[in-house]
């Protein structure tokens, strides 16, 4: 340990064993976890007494009082850092726990290698806090003990520290300083009675030390030895000054010029001492009187307001900003003048479409105002929150996946089975539409979770011609538009997940039903890459015998879109059609799936004329992980052993229930277990009595269990022939993507229909009984 082990950890969670096992994992790892405990009252006694750094916080709690409010109340006694480590994740809470700056987020349930991974980084950053306040803190220390005087102010002039020394000379406290204007409190003169200005350090000029007369608070003149170095950020841009000064013993004959300025100077004279510092400003600076009359405005400020010197000085502040403006803002900077307060305010200037941060200083009779063009901060700012309120989706999304694609599971097997009983009594369109309604209902977890966890997709050959007559045959045509297929007859098969590349083609088709709302005509082409014309500038020598890929272009004849929103079309939650409660995630979520897919997409568009969109799918060279899946129907009509026993685990009893009468109307064997050691300890006695299981079919996720990949790990290690299938709700789990690297056979993405699941059986049962 680097470090950690000096970290103190306090673990707050509402299962004692849950809370027990974390602390010994953390302890085997060198952490120091200081004590565990269940309430809010026990947390913060817990606090009191050992300190701790890091709160690993359940939101479930016993007692009245959650985990959330208990971190803020942890938070309120001293500096601590918080990691909810819980099963909720509905966007509620995650809106709660955001607004206590939490240092990481992780769902229950999770792994020993989760848990580390989210405690050494919220460490690391723990660590990084510390060391930054221990840093600031001597810094703070060392001004406070200088024996020179020390003044801090930022770029409007406004005192931000003040050491004793400092307030020993100018006779003003440090708590009186802070807030004021520099000119305020270091008002100082030349011995000839001229204002003296803040002379700053450059880089080829080091700080020079020169005598000055500083007026104090008394109206007292002393001698003073002052220099002046500037603050800059990161960027090199000035942000401020700091000054250092003493005082030196009065000559007896020598005395300031009695033509010195008074305590109250002029507004121009209050302005000379910074005059060299707000020039350099790049940021717009201007100075009002007590009338919101301009007084004093910098290069960057007579830009911003449209006017020369000679025609802004002495206009009112209102009269060169929209009314709307001054209705929202008028009153809190009216406050702050009257009650000489600071004050900042964010304004947008529709007629230049910015976002200015506005900050208000006292400055004379009126307002000295900084202002900062912030438009890239908001949009940046927004991006964030968008993507922000996208992942609490994504997070509440995945933790009701998996048990409502169980529930559709069950849905779907059932609707299935009565439209084969009555099939050949009678035709129930019902049953059809029903069926399909759950296929869409699924269809929009996956398109969430698709983008928000980015997915890989489940990949099997696939004819894409098929895939896109298949979908014209259920897709619910829109009045008045027609819809041509152009499909090749010469298409690669292709590796791909049909489901994706069905919702990704759904996207398309309604985003062009969108675009023509009079009527139309929608264009889908499908045909073989063709290198030359991606490329047609481009002399290739070698030309490829058959196609790299395919290409899916969706072509409408409706409005178009305008040049300045098509550099803007694949970000989430961009749409012009938020009136129509559009969401603006179609075209982000097709992104995500052409490059899970190694493809790309593109789009042409001409405004009045219409758009068309190209879809590249490469041939996809990963035949292990395509084979792997089983479901070639070479296999399905294979011979099978006289009596196959297939082991089932499965937690919901009702999908359970429909996946035993599913088999076993097939004559298999069925035995069903509902957690993952049941599921070890059968295969074990069946392998020992002679009677083996010919197949597995795992559940991925049993909620307070052992899952589908441990138990298969188990079972691996007694029988490294182990035929498993695995089944699950998560299809944005890695496992579902590249089975074969856990040792499965295939996949069984949920909801499915029953003969779906019966067919990848047989493929499954009967490619191992060929292999033998």
């Amino acid at each position: 340990m680097t470090g950690f082990d000096r970290l103190r950890i306090l673990i707050v969670e509402n299962e004692g064993l849950v809370g027990c096992d974390m602390a010994a994992f953390l302890n085997d790892l060198g952490y120091r976890v200081v004590g565990t405990c269940s309430t809010c009252e026990d947390a913060i006694r817990l606090y009191d007494d050992l300190r701790p750094e890091l709160v690993l916080m359940d939101v479930h709690l016993d007692g009245p009082i959650d985990g959330i409010e208990t971190a803020r109340r942890l938070q309120q006694r001293g500096p601590l850092a918080i990691v909810y480590v819980t099963a909720c994740a509905d966007l509620e809470t995650v809106n709660r726990a955001r607004e206590t700056h939490p240092q990481g987020y992780l769902l229950k349930p999770f792994s020993h290698d989760e848990l580390r991974l989210t405690v050494e980084v919220a460490a690391s950053r723990v660590q990084e806090d510390q060391q930054r306040r221990h840093r600031e803190q001597s810094y703070l220390e060392t001004f406070e003990s200088l024996a020179d005087g020390v003044i801090v102010a930022d770029l409007a002039g406004v005192i931000v520290f003040s050491n004793p020394a400092a307030a020993s000379v100018t006779g003003w406290t440090q708590a009186e300083c802070v807030g004021r204007s520099l000119h305020e409190v270091f008002r100082i003169y030349h011995s000839g009675g001229e204002p003296a200005m803040v002379e700053l350090a450059t880089p080829t000029q080091p700080p020079q030390e020169r005598t000055v007369w500083l007026t104090t608070r008394e109206g007292q003149r002393v001698p003073v030895q002052d220099r002046s170095t500037p603050l800059r950020d990161q960027s090199g841009q000035l942000t401020g000054v700091v000054i250092l000064f003493r005082a030196l013993p009065v000559p007896a004959d020598a005395a300031p010029a009695t033509s010195a300025a008074p305590a109250t100077s002029s507004t121009t004279s209050a302005q000379a001492p910074l005059v060299d510092v707000v020039e350099s400003i790049s940021d717009p600076l201007v100075a009002l009187d007590g009338r919101w009359r301009i007084t004093y405005a910098n290069a960057s400020g007579q830009q911003l307001l449209g006017r020369q010197t000679e025609k802004l000085l002495g206009a009112h502040l209102w009269d060169l900003l929209p009314s709307a403006t001054r209705e929202e803002h008028y009153g809190s900077l009216s406050h702050a003048m009257l009650h000489r307060e600071s004050v900042s305010r964010e304004i947008y200037l529709e007629e230049k479409q910015i976002w200015i941060e506005l900050r208000g200083y006292p400055f004379a009779e009126g307002l000295l105002l900084l202002l900062q063009d912030i438009t890239s901060k908001r949009e940046e700012a927004e991006r964030r929150s968008r993507l922000d309120r996208l992942e609490s989706l994504g997070l509440l999304a995945r933790g009701f996946a998996h048990e409502f694609n169980n529930l559709l599971t069950v849905l779907l097997g059932n609707l299935s089975l009565a439209e084969m009983r009555l099939r050949t009594v009678i035709q129930l369109p019902e049953i059809h539409t029903a069926k399909q309604a759950t296929l869409q209902a699924q269809g929009l977890v996956q398109q969430l979770l698709t983008f928000a966890r980015g997915g890989a997709p489940i990949k099997r050959p696939t004819r894409a011609g098929e895939l896109i007559d298949q979908f014209f045959q259920h897709h619910s045509r829109a009045a008045r538009i027609e819809y041509r297929l152009e499909i090749s007859p010469s298409l690669p098969t292709l590796a791909l997940d049909p489901a994706q590349i069905r919702r990704l083609l759904g996207n398309l088709v309604r985003n062009a039903e969108q675009a023509q709302p009079d009527g139309g005509v929608i264009t889908v082409r499908c045909h073989p890459h063709d290198p030359g014309a991606s490329y047609p500038h481009e002399i290739t020598s070698d030309v490829p015998t058959s196609p790299t890929g395919i290409v899916m272009e969706v072509t409408d004849r409706g409005e178009g879109i305008p040049t300045e929103n098509l550099a803007h079309i694949f970000e989430p939650y961009f749409s012009t059609r938020k009136a129509e409660n559009a969401t603006g995630l179609g075209l982000t979520v097709c992104e995500s799936i052409a490059k899970a897919h190694g493809g790309s997409i593109s789009v042409r568009s001409e405004v009045g004329k219409g758009t068309s969109v190209s879809l590249y799918l490469p041939v996809d060279a990963d035949g292990e992980e395509v084979d792997a899946l089983g479901l070639s129907r070479a296999f399905e009509t294979a011979p099978q052993a006289a009596v196959t026993r297939i082991l089932v685990l499965e937690d919901d009893p009702l999908v359970r229930a429909l996946i035993v009468r599913n088999l076993t109307s097939q004559s298999y064997e069925v035995t069903e277990t509902a957690e993952g050691s049941e599921t070890v300890k059968a295969y074990q006695e069946a392998r020992q009595s002679g009677k083996p299981f010919d197949l597995v079919i795992l559940d991925l996720s049993i909620p307070n269990g052992m899952g589908g990949v441990r138990t298969m790990e188990k079972l691996r290690q007694y029988d490294p022939e182990v035929l498993a299938i695995v089944s699950s709700g998560y299809s944005d789990d890695p496992v579902m993507a590249k089975p074969a690297s856990y040792g499965f056979a295939a996949v069984l993405p949920k909801p499915y229909e029953p003969m779906d699941m019966v067919r990848l059986v047989k493929s499954v049962l009967n490619q191992r009984a060929v292999g033998k």
